[in-house]
């Protein structure tokens, strides 16, 4: 399968894009996309893969996803393009899976949409191994907003997307079924800004307001039922220097416990250990940014697998 062990982190919102390495002290490395684009968005990954979309918005809101290995910065021809006049630069919400096996890969996308004189939700799904987008599309009742990154988590056959409705939910989605359904949050979280990840391969919630002062980590007792059990984990307390907690906030769960933390008034980025009470700072100064609140990163396995073999 071509895999190496090493965990990395990708960055989207330098650019060039950059991979940090969480196993040795404040190491990274440049990966540069060989296609033109204003904005870039990760959809999920797979095998060191990562599907990416490209956005382009000089004269009206293009989008082209493509599959993208940042080690070797091999990339695939655009697998969709997608895009119309005056479309909100957050219209699309995607989500990448696979169902009962991994060679069945699947990119979930939502529009807003007016069906039947009403706004809903429309929703297809993207068939990798076919080349094709399921027809026809379906539509979801618009009685809630997707928050966050609005990008779904992927979890033992299930995508995951944070929803405000007014309170906080959560959004699931069988990918080998095509089923939908909504899941409570903890209540402690239904009126806070709670921040959607996974942990040691468990879906996991934080409340992700950096001036609370005393954190929550709620773990997932159970999966891809209709209705999640929560334990509450850990708690603690995240202690930075004062210049670092001004204009910082929580943006990004790593699977081993670490919190990625932004400084929005510089390009410093702080990994907070929730466990060990520590941090580090990586400074990204020296590259051109879009802004740490606007695009979010994800934690992969490098990979020499080819793009161009998954699809």
């Amino acid at each position: 399968m071509k895999l190496r062990s090493r965990r990395v982190i990708l960055l989207t919102y330098t650019r060039p894009l950059v991979v940090i390495d969480d196993n040795d002290d404040n190491t990274y490395y440049v990966a540069r996309i060989r296609h033109h684009y204003t904005r870039v968005s990760i959809v999920g990954t797979f095998n060191g893969i990562v599907l990416l979309a490209l956005y382009d918005h000089t004269w009206l809101e293009y989008c082209q996803l493509i599959l993208y290995n940042p080690l070797t910065c091999a990339s695939s021809k655009k697998l969709v393009s997608m895009g119309e006049p005056y479309k909100s630069l957050d219209g699309y919400v995607f989500g990448f899976g696979y169902g009962a096996t991994t060679d069945n890969l699947k990119i979930v996308r939502f529009d807003v949409f007016w069906h039947l004189n009403q706004e809903v939700f429309k929703y297809d799904v993207f068939d990798l191994k076919t080349s094709s987008w399921s027809k026809p599309p379906q539509y979801l009742t618009k009685d809630s907003i997707f928050t966050g990154d609005k990008v779904g988590r992927f979890l033992n056959g299930v995508l995951y997307w944070m929803i405000r409705e007014p309170c906080y939910r959560i959004l699931a989605l069988n990918v080998k079924e095509m089923v939908f359904w909504k899941t409570k949050v903890p209540y402690e979280l239904m009126y806070t800004w709670p921040l959607l990840g996974s942990i040691d391969g468990c879906l996991c919630m934080i409340n992700s307001g950096i001036d609370v002062g005393r954190y929550d980590l709620w773990v997932s007792k159970d999966q891809g039922g209709v209705e999640i059990s929560w334990l509450k984990a850990h708690s603690f307390t995240i202690r930075l220097e004062p210049h670092l907690r001004n204009n910082s906030f929580l943006f990004y769960i790593l699977g081993n416990g670490k919190i990625l933390i932004a400084d929005t008034s510089s390009m410093l980025l702080v990994m907070y250990d929730m466990f060990k009470d520590s941090y580090k700072i990586i400074d990204l100064k020296s590259f051109r940014g879009y802004g740490l609140h606007a695009i979010l990163p994800i934690e992969y396995v490098e990979s020499l697998v080819s793009p161009s073999d998954m699809c």
